[in-house]
């Protein structure tokens, strides 16, 4: 686990398994976060009644064949072929920040060399009350069907993050890997942490026990999510993508958490997947460093 503390902002970097595996090696708390025990489906907590359940679940394809389903639906309504235009990436040279910072891709290319565009998608996993599981699982659909998408013409990196206001210390920003670049898309990770418990329960074990897990400055609270374009008012944009390990050659997609409007249904979210290819395309074709897929941006 990569950490950081700058005054009130808190960031952590970890793998998926390192993020799920340190979570249950927390103590959990049998209460309203990240063990409540309903016994009832809940739009807030999600269908998971228990921490436990949900840390098996992670490693079980937890959503998988509906995900699948809805990837493979939203692909035909998109039915979209991509010809991204391709930009050579040079200098058989040592990028000294992203070494420094611990980065695993810190050597340019050959200048002879004309490789495929890199693309480091970064999805929010928040949500706020209200959100029912098939926007979480439309919305997990949304970011393997976009992959599927683009896959062919560029490299394709993702993550998912986690911002809140109220924890960790006043503000937190926690990085999971997911895909690396020379790696498939794995539906059933994507899956696991594009349900609504997931959140509830791995992410607010790290929230519940921030002093243990992240550092002993840390406060212990579950907090609010800021999603979408609030998320400036956690961490900016250059911040965000220093944190994530975003290089120079590479083009940061900054996805939306699953409770923005276009995950309401199919037609909707196959709308903003055309658009978000598009705005794709464009950021690539105009050498931009971010492309943000919020729906009030496109």
């Amino acid at each position: 686990m990569r950490k950081e503390i700058k005054e009130s902002l808190t960031k952590t970097q970890n793998t998926f398994f390192e993020f799920v595996e340190g979570a249950n090696n927390a103590p959990i708390k049998e209460e309203w976060g990240s063990d409540h025990r309903s016994g009832k489906k809940d739009d807030f907590y999600g269908d998971i009644g228990s921490f436990k359940e949900m840390y098996e679940a992670c490693y079980k394809g937890l959503n998988a064949k509906k995900m699948s389903k809805a990837r493979a639906d939203l692909n035909n309504l998109v039915n979209h072929e991509i010809e991204t235009p391709r930009k050579a990436v040079v200098g058989e040279t040592l990028n000294v920040g992203a070494f420094c910072a611990g980065h695993p891709y810190h050597f340019y290319k050959d200048a002879d060399e004309y490789g495929k565009p890199r693309v480091h998608v970064a999805y929010s996993t928040n949500a706020v009350a209200g959100v029912t599981s098939s926007q979480f699982i439309r919305h997990g659909a949304a970011l393997c069907s976009l992959v599927d998408q683009i896959a062919d013409q560029v490299d394709v990196k993702i993550s998912l993050y986690i911002t809140n206001s109220g924890v960790l210390t006043g503000k937190g920003c926690q990085i999971v890997t997911i895909k690396d670049y020379d790696e498939v898309i794995d539906v059933p990770r994507v899956a696991a942490t594009a349900h609504p418990s997931f959140f509830r329960r791995i992410g607010f074990a790290w929230f519940e026990n921030a002093k243990t897990l992240i550092d002993n400055s840390c406060a212990t609270s579950c907090g609010g999510s800021y999603t979408g374009r609030e998320r400036r008012y956690i961490i900016s944009d250059e911040e965000f993508s220093d944190w994530l390990g975003v290089a120079q050659d590479e083009l940061l997609i900054d996805l939306p958490a699953p409770n923005e409007k276009q995950f309401k249904d199919d037609k909707a979210t196959a709308v903003w997947l055309k658009q978000s290819t598009a705005a794709i395309e464009k950021s690539i074709d105009e050498d931009k460093n971010i492309c943000k897929l919020f729906a009030s941006e496109l």
